[in-house]
């Protein structure tokens, strides 16, 4: 299960909230990277395994503030998906496996209009699912999620390639300032999920301070840190730090999105001289080519 939390948070933060597979807006909160990696892409073919998937009943509504504090989660279920004050942009996101970065065009209430929605599958389909692979079921999902968003939304996207700023993550002069992971540690005793049993590697604890923001995370690999940092600066990050393996560490760093620490007002290093500092870690601005959903064709959808 895939869960999204974020309580008024200002736009550097739900910037780098949405970079990860789990969120929570109360501190400590949890974070665990749930998004296939590149290479499973190549098992798109095998979500023909039930091509004709789509969700058996959907109902959306768009959301209506009662004045209390805002809480957005999206939630896949064994049945279906289920998703809060979430937007229309967002659903996209989820539905083709992007980034907020990623997903150009369209109206500007897809962006700033929220909606509750609630979807669901018949028993067939959820049987169907339950016989495929994590990389299989993430996939035929995101194809129903797809199919749901033309069929309420009205929408059709195209694919570009386009030359963008991106930022390399390199590693710094000096060397890497981290702690490898051993190979053997099961993190018994390290970082737990919502349900209280250990994240194991690939989690990460975010807490947030008057000072800013302090990571912790177990088993984490360089592809896996640039995933994140992608979503904090709103830009894709490359790993070409050639550091294989994985590592535990704690950064601690200003959600200023600035590079030069010193036009921060929090207490905490900027971002990029965090990594510089901290972990031996250095973002070099590049261009390359980013993969984007181009929206052509979007409606408000009718409730029900």
């Amino acid at each position: 299960m895939t869960e999204r939390f974020v309580s008024q948070l200002d736009l550097r933060a739900k910037r780098l909230l949405t970079a990860f597979g789990l969120l929570a807006w109360t501190a400590p909160f949890l974070l665990s990277q749930q998004t296939p990696p590149a290479g499973a892409r190549s098992a798109d073919a095998q979500a023909a395994a039930i091509p004709s998937a789509v969700y058996d009943v959907a109902s959306i509504h768009k959301f209506k503030p009662n004045g209390g504090p805002l809480m957005v989660y999206t939630r896949t279920n064994p049945d279906g998906l289920t998703a809060s004050h979430v937007q229309v942009k967002s659903l996209i996101c989820l539905a083709y496996g992007v980034s907020d970065y990623q997903v150009t065009g369209g109206p500007e209430w897809a962006s700033s209009d929220y909606y509750d929605v609630t979807a669901k599958m018949d028993e067939s389909t959820m049987e169907s699912l339950s016989t495929l692979s994590p990389d299989q079921k993430t996939l035929v999902r995101q194809h129903m999620a797809q199919a749901l968003l033309a069929d309420r939304f009205k929408l059709v996207v195209h694919h570009e390639t386009r030359q963008f700023p991106i930022y390399a993550l390199v590693v710094a002069k000096g060397g890497l300032k981290l702690h490898e992971s051993k190979a053997d540690d099961d993190y018994k005793d390290g970082l737990k999920g919502f349900d209280g049993r250990p994240g194991g590697k690939g989690m990460m604890q975010m807490q947030s301070d008057s000072g800013g923001f302090v990571i912790t995370a177990q088993g984490f690999s360089m592809d896996r840190l640039a995933v994140q940092l992608s979503g904090q600066l709103n830009s894709k990050v490359q790993n070409k730090t050639s550091v294989e393996g994985t590592y535990d560490f704690t950064l601690r760093y200003s959600p200023d999105d600035s590079v030069d620490a010193t036009s921060s007002s929090s207490a905490a290093p900027s971002l990029f001289t965090a990594l510089q500092d901290q972990l031996g870690l250095k973002l070099e601005s590049q261009k390359g080519p980013l993969d984007l959903i181009v929206i052509d064709h979007i409606e408000q959808p009718s409730e029900n």
